[in-house]
């Protein structure tokens, strides 16, 4: 597996086909060669195979959301059938996903929790923590925000300047709500983006 130049980032499809296929076309403007997926791709199982079709044709990276995995669980008890473009897709994705210095995940707990008191008094130990990677994108929350390890950036204009020194967590979003990112990794830019819903 690897990532392009240019990689779009998106969390919690929950079944928005439309939403997708405008996002999409946003990234085939831009030039995107890489989507990297966070999870929750549907909500019901019937709408995944609108997603997969979405995606077909595009280099796709990416890792299961909770309800992948129930589709998943529910597909092996025999109580559910995924069709093969469907299970092909969800067949890629992985739990955690480590590619070079970036770690793609659905849900990161923990991760960057910042005490303003103990680092005050010289105690936060949180830069000290060991990350996976020096880059993590995460959805779930829907929640669309950046972090270093020194604590919560300010994303009002859109874009988040990465610096080699530092480690970042960012959540583009969640696609239902029309959020995404795209990173222009040879820029060092993350650039939050809007689709209409």
């Amino acid at each position: 597996m690897r990532l392009g130049r240019t990689v779009a980032i998106i969390s919690d499809v929950h079944g928005a086909g439309g939403t997708l296929a405008s996002a999409l076309a946003v990234c085939r403007a831009e030039g995107v060669e890489t989507v990297a997926l966070l999870g929750d791709l549907f909500d019901r199982l019937e709408q995944a195979d609108a997603v997969a079709r979405a995606l077909a044709g595009w280099h796709v990276v990416g890792v299961r959301g909770n309800h992948e995995r129930e589709a998943l669980r529910a597909a092996a008890r025999g109580q559910a059938d995924i069709h093969p473009a469907a299970a092909a897709l969800l067949g890629r994705l992985r739990e955690r996903l480590v590619l070079e210095d970036v770690c793609l995940v659905h849900q990161e707990n923990g991760w960057g929790q910042h005490d303003p008191l103990a680092a005050l008094l010289g105690r936060d130990a949180s830069h000290r923590r060991h990350y996976p990677a020096r880059l993590t994108f995460a959805g779930d929350t829907h929640v669309r925000h950046a972090r270093d390890d020194r604590g919560p950036l300010d994303i009002g204009r859109g874009v988040v300047r990465i610096d080699p020194q530092r480690r970042y967590l960012i959540n583009p979003g969640a696609l239902a709500l029309g959020q995404f990112a795209i990173w222009d990794r040879r820029a060092g830019v993350v650039r939050f983006l809007d689709v209409p819903g």
